[in-house]
């Protein structure tokens, strides 16, 4: 699928919003902006749906069938690298803060 630059600027928006609604939400800021956060996660996952169901519907296009399987392990391949990285960088900067469960649990 080709890369909808556009899509790009709805994403920062949505992040935008969720930063801001966090912000105000802990005091940093004008409390009305708190209402914010939970419309940028609603622009995110419009954004996700549609990219997912763009995905499946070029995958049935292209070979006639839809693989979940497949689907999901292309998403672990580009997702679980990321995630180890700030759970590494998380344990190794807060280690005293946690238990050994609480590590355990977030790789799980």
């Amino acid at each position: 699928m080709k890369r909808i630059p556009s899509l790009d600027g709805l994403r920062a928006i949505s992040i935008s919003l969720v930063v801001i609604g966090h912000l105000a939400y802990s005091g940093h800021g004008p409390r009305v902006l708190a209402q914010y956060a939970n419309l940028g996660v609603r622009i995110f996952f419009v954004i996700s749906g549609y990219l997912i169901t763009s995905l499946l519907l070029e995958e049935h296009a292209r070979t006639g069938t839809i693989s979940l399987r497949d689907f999901y392990i292309r998403r672990a391949y580009r997702i679980f690298p990321a995630a180890l990285c700030f759970i590494l960088a998380v344990v190794v900067l807060y280690w005293h803060a946690f238990r050994w469960y609480d590590i355990d649990a977030a790789l799980l």
